[in-house]
C-alpha cells in the first residue's frame, strides 16, 4: 500500500474497517446472534 494522500481519507478507512469488526465479532446492540454478518449489518442500515 502506498499510503493515504490525508488525513481524513485515512481517518475514514479506518473507521469503516473497525464498524466491519464490531459488526463481525457481534459488539453491536441490536444484532441477532444467529445471522450472518450481511444480514446484521443489513437490518443496522435499515433501522
Amino acid at each position: 500500500m502506498l499510503g493515504f494522500k490525508c488525513f481524513h481519507s485515512a481517518q475514514a478507512t479506518i473507521a469503516g474497517i473497525e464498524s466491519v469488526r464490531m459488526i463481525q465479532k457481534g459488539q453491536i446492540a441490536g444484532q441477532t446472534k444467529n445471522s450472518s454478518s450481511f444480514r446484521n449489518f443489513a437490518n443496522l442500515m435499515a433501522a
